[in-house]
């Protein structure tokens, strides 16, 4: 599965994107432990396709609020979205086991699962989100498209219905 385009269409406004990096990067010469200012700038750069810049931002979040979830997801996907799905993955656990609720953890370690050829964890994981919210219609289309890898067309089609009926 080619993930390069996953997040395309999450694509952001660059120069709302600019704004950010700089506006954070003002309150961080203020305040170099706010972590809220380090994560925006975390994502804006994610957005950006900075994703080395987004990486740094998200470790200094993580080093000074080790049980923020949400930074290691969002790292995860810098991972995935620059080609590194094993890095991904190491970066995905975290979060489910600080919140087993957090359903676009397990969406994001499937896609990491199935890039790197594990079709079972990423079945199981994709579920998993589906199980947490029913109307999660990106888990339905990606578990498709695993189901499809797998050779499963009855299951891979049920969800492109499902996909196209949440859409």
């Amino acid at each position: 599965m080619d993930l390069s385009d996953l997040y395309s269409g999450m694509d952001r406004d660059p120069d709302e994107q600019q704004y950010i990096v700089a506006e954070m990067t003002a309150i961080l010469q203020r305040d170099p432990t706010n972590t809220q200012a380090y994560f925006r700038r975390g994502n804006a750069w994610s957005n950006l396709h900075h994703y080395e810049q987004a990486r740094q931002d998200l470790d200094r979040v993580i080093a000074l609020e080790p049980g923020n979830a949400m930074a290691y997801n969002n790292r995860g996907i810098t991972a995935l979205c620059s080609g590194d799905a094993e890095a991904a993955i190491v970066d995905l656990c975290p979060p489910i086991a600080l919140d087993p609720a957090y359903r676009d953890a397990y969406h994001n370690r499937g896609l990491a699962y199935a890039e790197v050829g594990k079709l079972d964890e990423a079945i199981a994981d994709l579920t998993q989100a589906i199980a947490l919210d029913p109307t999660f219609w990106s888990a339905y289309r990606h578990r498709g498209i695993v189901h499809a890898m797998r050779g499963e067309h009855d299951a891979s089609f049920r969800d492109y219905l499902k996909t196209r009926e949440l859409e």
